[in-house]
């Protein structure tokens, strides 16, 4: 890990140093991880493809890697207007920082340009316009895909732990990065929940180094540019930016993850938290919960092409009505997790739009499965057994707004 050693001055590069040189860390190399491969009790799943992958296939119509005078200007001809971005870490007023995000942007041909400070996620239309469909993705599910995110950053910047409920692909247009990724085993899930309650005890964004240690079968990835990274849902990364570099990201939803993004609501609502205002905080929030009820809508309603959408179907009629096992104290169901988030939701209109959107998707759907089954296709309580109503879909009408969707 040469790539790391001369960024050792920063304490968080150094550890990762120390691990790889220790052997703590898998490289990403399938002659190591198949022997961490199982269908249900593996460290990785079956496939390669549930470990990131790394490829010089590009998203875009573009055959070859733009170079990093046209990638500048780019993303200077981009930035302005009503570009929605962050810079971080600020320096402490609008003006200084744009004055610092001048400087990152006229030296992103300067590999070893190390002032603090990165732009994030930025909106790119000229990449947008570039964008190549990728297939593959029917098989998942695929419910949409994020426009591109670029990311320009110094040489030396360090990105905390980040968590993607996502598909995540990202391009390297210039520099290099390293990536120390670790997969989502229930143990290391539960170790990022730890990190980010003791981060926000500490009113920091920064991961303690002993949370790292923790993390278990993490996967070193060095990046260059032309290469693309494809991230499996649910893994959570460090990134190293050993050169200044800009990368293109977006993101893939499908409906094969649906269910654990709900499972897992709680970590991308503590991550919600490390926006800087109130006000970004619920920006992002009713977005987010928007999407989740908009998804949902999809898959109870939808067909998909090479895809059996009945399996994630019973799989939400299960986890909506399922209830907590004997040692389970702080358990919630997929209809307390909806509710929980709604309650976060400050805008009443909006929370109300997105409640009226899971109701009515639940009231079609009882109501089509009641044709082959006079029941609810939730609890299995009879047609004949709820409160009184002038038609058979007025009855289960009332009792899925009553019954299953009182938030």
């Amino acid at each position: 890990m040469a790539e790391l050693e001369r960024y050792q001055v920063d304490r968080r590069a150094a550890f990762a140093f120390g691990m790889a040189q220790r052997g703590r860390v898998h490289p990403l190399n399938e002659d190591e991880l198949k022997h961490f491969r199982k269908e249900k009790d593996g460290v990785f799943g079956p496939s390669p493809w549930d470990t990131p992958n790394l490829s010089t296939e590009l998203p875009f119509t573009f055959g070859s890697l733009p170079s990093p005078a046209s990638v500048e200007n780019a993303i200077k001809n981009d930035i302005g207007g009503e570009n929605h971005f962050r810079f971080a870490p600020s320096r402490g007023s609008p003006g200084e920082d744009a004055t610092a995000i001048m400087h990152l942007l006229d030296n992103i041909q300067t590999p070893t340009y190390s002032d603090p400070g990165a732009v994030v996620h930025m909106q790119s239309p000229t990449f947008n316009r570039a964008w190549r469909w990728m297939p593959g993705w029917e098989s998942e599910g695929m419910l949409g895909q994020s426009d591109f995110l670029l990311t320009v950053a110094p040489a030396g910047e360090v990105f905390e732990l980040e968590y993607h409920d996502h598909h995540f692909s990202t391009t390297l247009l210039t520099g290099s990065k390293v990536w120390l990724t670790f997969p989502p085993l229930q143990a290391n899930l539960d170790v990022l929940r730890k990190a980010y309650g003791e981060m926000h005890a500490a009113n920091t964004s920064r991961v303690a180094l002993g949370i790292l240690a923790e993390l278990q079968h993490g996967i070193f990835i060095i990046q260059k540019p032309g290469q693309t990274l494809l991230f499996p849902p649910f893994w959570s990364h460090m990134i190293f930016d050993t050169a200044t570099s800009v990368s293109s990201g977006f993101f893939i939803a499908t409906a094969a993850q649906y269910v654990y993004r709900i499972r897992n609501m709680d970590l991308w609502l503590s991550l919600n938290l490390f926006w800087d205002s109130a006000e970004e905080q619920q920006n992002h929030l009713e977005n987010y919960a928007a999407e989740l009820a908009t998804h949902f809508s999809t898959i109870m309603t939808g067909n998909f092409k090479r895809f059996k959408v009945a399996n994630v179907q019973n799989a939400i009629c299960r986890e909506w009505v399922k209830t907590a096992q004997k040692k389970e104290t702080d358990f919630e169901n997929m209809k307390e997790k909806i509710g929980g988030l709604l309650e976060l939701i400050d805008d009443e209109g909006e929370r109300e739009k997105i409640d009226e959107m899971f109701r009515v998707v639940w009231i079609e759907f009882v109501q089509l499965k009641r044709k082959k089954k006079p029941e609810c296709r939730l609890c299995h309580v009879r047609i004949e057994h709820m409160p009184a109503g002038e038609t058979p879909d007025d009855r289960l009408a009332r009792h899925v707004t009553d019954v299953h969707c009182n938030f």
